[in-house]
C-alpha cells in the first residue's frame, strides 16, 4: 500500500479491531465465572480473553489517534475509490480469506473430525493461494504436495498440542 493511504488504512483499520475488542471484552464478560461452585474468580475462563480484548482496544485507540492526526479521517470515498478498492487483489484475497474460514468454522467444524476438517482447511488455503492458474500443472506440481504436508503437518501438531499439553479433546 501506498505510504500516503496508510493513515486511512489505519483510522479504518482502527475502527474496525476497536468494534472486534468490544466484541470480545462483551462476550468474554458472558461467560460462566463458576463462583457458585466457589472457584477462584481469577480462574474464570473469560479472564484471558477479556484482557487480550481490552488491549486490542487500547492499541486500537491509539493507532486511531495517530491516524487522526495524520489526516486519516479524510477518507475521500468516491464511486471510483469504491471500485477501485473491490478490483484490487488484495481485497479479493481476504474475501477468499473470510468464506473459507467460514466455511470452516461454521460449516466443518463440530459437523466432521477436527483432524479432517483442519486438514480439509488448510490444503485448500494453500492451495488456493499458491497454485498460479496461467501455469501448468506440470510446472508447479510442488504446490500441491507443498499443501498436502503442510495440511497433515498442521492439522497433526494442532491436534497433538491440544490433546497432550493442555490435555483438550477436539470433536
Amino acid at each position: 500500500m501506498e505510504e500516503a493511504k496508510m493513515p486511512k488504512a489505519d483510522f479504518v483499520s482502527a475502527i474496525v479491531l476497536i468494534l472486534f475488542g468490544s466484541a470480545v471484552v462483551y462476550l468474554s464478560a458472558k461467560m460462566p465465572t463458576f463462583r457458585e461452585m466457589g472457584a477462584n474468580p481469577y480462574s474464570a475462563p473469560g479472564i484471558v480473553p477479556g484482557f487480550i480484548g481490552a488491549t486490542i482496544i487500547l492499541m486500537s485507540i491509539i493507532m486511531l489517534v495517530r491516524s487522526i492526526i495524520k489526516r486519516g479521517h479524510r477518507l475521500g470515498i468516491t464511486g471510483s475509490s469504491i471500485k477501485e478498492f473491490f478490483k484490487s487483489p488484495s481485497t479479493k484475497r481476504i474475501f477468499i480469506t473470510i468464506a473459507l474460514s467460514l466455511i470452516y468454522g461454521v460449516g466443518l467444524l463440530g459437523k466432521i473430525p477436527y483432524l479432517l476438517s483442519t486438514f480439509l482447511y488448510v490444503l485448500v488455503f494453500v492451495f488456493v493461494f499458491e497454485y498460479r492458474r496461467g501455469e501448468s500443472f506440470f510446472k508447479q506440481y510442488k504446490t500441491p504436495m507443498f499443501a498436502f504436508v503442510q495440511a497433515i503437518l498442521t492439522s497433526g501438531v494442532i491436534a497433538a498440542i491440544f490433546r497432550y499439553a493442555f490435555l483438550v479433546n477436539l470433536p
